[in-house]
């Protein structure tokens, strides 16, 4: 079978059994696609997903000093200015920050930051 008509046959399995309730909050979230599909004219995507709980993300609170002015769009050496510390300080915190969310970017950083909620001050 594949993989369109097992969608398909888990849609009708899944619509005969209860009928969709639209779109739920959750506690979760989305980790990533692993499948998307049009069936009948629907579109439908296959998500990983785990609670946000067991993510057990925790920054210092020098982390979330250095967080919060990265997504200022602050460079490296003016957060040291700021914090009293070097620019190799502040880099070596972001790498640290990098490690704990398994991101590879500020960018990156600043998106998951705000997934989890964790740019509040």
């Amino acid at each position: 079978m594949i993989p369109q008509e097992m969608l398909k046959h888990l849609v009708e399995q899944v619509d005969s059994v209860s009928p969709s309730k639209g779109i739920q909050k959750s506690e979760q979230t989305v980790d990533e696609v692993i499948f998307e599909s049009d069936v009948d004219g629907t579109h439908y995507y296959l998500v990983r997903c785990r609670p946000k709980s067991e993510r057990g993300i925790s920054l210092s609170p020098q982390e979330q000093r250095i967080a919060r002015l990265v997504a200022q769009g602050l460079p490296n050496k003016c957060i040291g200015n700021q914090l009293g510390i070097t620019h190799w300080t502040v880099a070596t915190y972001l790498r640290r920050i990098f490690g704990k969310l398994g991101v590879t970017s500020r960018t990156a950083m600043i998106a998951r930051l705000l997934e989890e909620n964790l740019l509040q001050q």
